[in-house]
């Protein structure tokens, strides 16, 4: 069943059919994911939008326009990498070591998530 509303009458999706269309398209983490879909879906019709994205297999992410990063919310796109949650633990080993007045370079790095976390942290 199609989740795309017609133009006159916006299609109703609470979670249930959310989390039921995503398990359907292979989605392990349903829950979680139907949940942030809800969360970021302004009206039925985006939110019939996002659902088709992600079960048309595009990361969920890039469906909804940001990664959740050591606390942050990343802004991705398809053109950079999603920050990796293996990543966290590099971002916070750096703000245990890098001293208040250091100056950190993140280069060719995607979103540049480990220098958001740093900016984020550092004294003003």
């Amino acid at each position: 069943m199609p989740l795309s509303p017609s133009p006159s009458s916006p299609l109703p999706l609470d979670s249930t059919s959310v989390v039921e269309s995503l398990r359907a398209a292979g989605c392990v983490f349903a829950e979680d994911e139907a949940r942030i879909l809800l969360s970021t879906a302004r009206d039925a019709a985006e939110l019939a939008a996002l659902v088709e994205r992600r079960a048309s297999g595009l990361p969920l992410e890039h469906v909804v326009g940001w990664a959740e990063f050591c606390g942050l919310r990343v802004a991705v796109d398809p053109n950079v990498f999603v920050p990796r949650r293996r990543t966290e633990f590099l971002a916070r080993e750096a703000l245990t070591r890098t001293p208040p007045d250091a100056v950190v370079v993140d280069l060719c790095c995607g979103t540049g998530a480990v220098a958001a976390v740093l900016a984020a942290r550092a004294p003003a």
